[in-house]
């Protein structure tokens, strides 16, 4: 019992340590009967613990989005692309980190890193949802834009996960950051965003987001416009 709860802290140990702006804690324990927790033991069977790792997206590269371009002039969109892609690189270190502890104090771990993961195109349903890990994990709320919204850098944030059977201690919840403003809703330039039904947190039409993007060449206006921990509404 002793040997466990010493390799169980190695592991904690290592989570505490990750150089990321975010990082929580899920127990499944505390996620039982919930399609998230299906999810993360559909992809290992034994986790008992979702690490999440989140990294703040600047918003002075969501600033440069433009979804009208001539030919041949500069996509400053590519502007953005390289920083998320420097985002997730850090993260997958992270993620990584957190599986080789593991692995060393004798528990299996899957790292998942932000790329995101599968995703059933019928559905574009994901196998395990990055953004309510991430809310389960305390480190914020889903929000109008369906996003994830953190206290700190609101909905501009990438994530990653990182399953294992160590019993990690559980972040708190966060408070709910969304304040409802409506600004994502109405300058959704895809209109794929509704105002959500009672008990619900959020209305979206996933494909015709999807379609958006694709033909536009990106989009981000739901994280740019959202005011919440907003440099642009300082």
């Amino acid at each position: 019992m002793a040997a466990r709860k010493q390799s169980t802290a190695a592991v904690q140990q290592a989570v505490d340590e990750l150089d990321v702006d975010m990082v929580g804690v899920a127990s499944l324990n505390s996620l039982q009967d919930t399609l998230l927790a299906e999810s993360a033991l559909r992809l290992l069977p034994s986790c008992r613990s979702i690490v999440v790792v989140g990294m703040n997206v600047f918003q002075e590269f969501l600033d440069l989005i433009t979804h009208e371009r001539k030919m041949g002039e500069a996509n400053l969109n590519d502007l953005l692309t390289r920083h998320v892609e420097y985002l997730r690189g850090r993260m997958a270190r992270a993620v990584y980190d957190i599986a080789r502890a593991s692995h060393r104090a004798g528990f299996k771990a899957l790292p998942l890193p932000g790329q995101g993961p599968s995703v059933d195109r019928r559905s574009l349903q994901a196998v395990i949802s990055y953004k309510h890990a991430a809310e389960a994990a305390g480190l914020g709320t889903i929000g109008m834009s369906s996003l994830l919204v953190t206290p700190q850098f609101g909905p501009r944030v990438q994530l990653a996960l990182c399953l294992t059977e160590a019993v990690l201690k559980p972040s708190a919840p966060a408070a709910p950051a969304c304040r409802y403003c409506n600004a994502c809703v109405i300058k959704c330039p895809s209109h794929a965003l509704g105002f959500p039904k009672k008990g619900e947190a959020y209305s979206i039409n996933k494909f015709a987001c999807e379609a958006y993007v694709t033909a536009s060449g990106g989009c981000s206006e739901c994280m740019r416009q959202c005011p919440v921990a907003s440099p642009r509404y300082a």
